[in-house]
Order: structure tokens, then sequence, then C-alpha cells
């Protein structure tokens, strides 16, 4: 994705920018269309939250990871017909100095089915000030650790028994985009003219670079909460190559 490019899509009454494909890879294809799927669906999922007969608006996005789950869950069991995990068990490898570890328990955020490929998922979520011109630590951070944490289970992959076409690894990162308190009544309309720059600079400081990316421009009544608004979502998406497991298909 050297030239970002972008398109439209309106779908269940929300706005969506959507990054085009880079590959025609089948591993790839599968992947985008995953992520894709599971962000539109976060989407709906998330105007339940926002009910008038019981006079409240709580979008789970707002909190933090763990309260992502309320909505991640649901709907991969949703797309992957009931084939999904979370905190799934996994070992953990590094040979990367400072972070060198051998056959440590750990967990995988999420396990799923899709399409004949298993997934294994980390999700990272993270706010970014998108009135100014500065990425945070913690965006870039939060990033790197989920590479890192997918580069680490490699070994473990190769051993999942079920019949599958290939293990694929996911990362996943929800960035809130959050306005300074007390914002003006135009920040939707400049949040929407600023929103490819913003993710032209993500693009350029998350590294490795991702290789799906997404905006999801929420309506005017659904982006003030507390004292600031939060006029989109975006998600960055690492698609790693799929690994050919014990259980493959042949």
């Amino acid at each position: 994705m050297n030239v970002l490019k972008f398109r439209h899509i309106l779908t269940n009454g929300q706005n969506f920018l959507f990054s085009s494909k880079e590959s025609n890879e089948e591993y790839y294809g599968v992947a985008y269309e995953l992520t894709k799927k599971l962000f539109i669906g976060i989407a709906k999922r998330v105007m339940v939250f926002n009910c008038s007969k019981y006079n409240f608006y709580d979008p789970p996005f707002v909190f933090g990871e763990r309260q992502l789950d309320s909505l991640i869950m649901p709907e991969l069991a949703f797309l992957c017909k009931g084939l999904a995990i979370a905190e799934y068990p996994v070992n953990r490898n590094s040979r990367k100095k400072g972070f060198e570890i051998k056959n440590s328990k750990g967990r995988t955020d999420y396990w799923c089915i899709y399409k004949d490929y298993s997934f294994v998922i980390e999700v990272k979520h993270s706010y970014d000030y998108f009135e100014t011109k500065y990425t945070g630590k913690t965006v870039v951070d939060r990033w790197k650790k989920a590479d890192r944490q997918l580069i680490e289970v490699k070994d473990d992959i190769r051993k999942f028994a079920e019949n599958t076409e290939g293990v694929i690894r996911l990362g996943l990162h929800f960035i809130i985009s959050c306005s300074r308190i007390n914002p003006s009544e135009s920040v939707r309309e400049d949040y929407v003219s600023k929103e490819k720059d913003m993710l032209r600079r993500l693009y350029e400081e998350l590294r490795p670079a991702p290789n799906f990316m997404s905006v999801w421009e929420l309506n005017k009544d659904e982006i003030y909460y507390d004292d600031r608004a939060y006029p989109g979502v975006i998600l960055a998406a690492k698609f790693f190559k799929d690994i050919k497991h014990k259980g493959l298909k042949y």
C-alpha cells in the first residue's frame, strides 16, 4: 500500500472509508473480507448502545480494549458460524533482544475459522487526538506490541491440528479519534475533511506498515460523549501470510 487508495461505502446507515486491496493472494483476500465485515458488524452493534428506550448512549469503544470484546466476540461468532474462541491458549517464543522468551504460556485475544482458514487475532485499542498533527506514543507502541505478540506465536501455530487451509495471524488496532474538551459544533465536518491526512500520517508512522486501513465516520448525533467528541474510529490491520500447519488440508 505504497500509495493509499480509499473508497467510501454507506451501509446500515453508517459511512466508512476503506483502503483498497493490495494483493491478489487468497489468504489476503480472506483476511480482508473478514476484517471488513467485522468492522461493519461492530459498528452496527455499537448502535444498540444508542438506546432511546432506556435513554442512554454508552459506545463500548470509548472505554478501552476490554470493552471492545462486547462487540468483537459476538460479531466473530456470527461471521464464523460459532467457531470463535476468546483468550485462546498459545505458547510464545521470542529471540528478539530484550524480549527473549521460550515456551511461555500465554493467550491470543481470539481464535476463529473463516472461509476454511484458521485465524489468530491480537487486538489493541488507543486514542488519537486528531486535531493535532502528531501520533501519540501509545498508538505506535501498542501497534508494535501486537506485531511482536503475533510473531511470538509462530512456532506454536505450526502445531494447530484443525483441518484448514492455513493459519492467518491478524493484528487489529482500533484507534479512537478523540477531540479536545468542549468541541465545536463543526467537529464532524472538520474530522471528515482531515481523515485522509490522518490515515497517511498513521500509515507512515506505524511500523511495520498496516496492509488494511479503514475509518468509520460516526453520524453527528452519535459523536458526543461526556465533554468530548469521538467522530470516528480508525481500524489499522496487519495480515500475516498464512502458515502451513500440522492439520493442513491436502
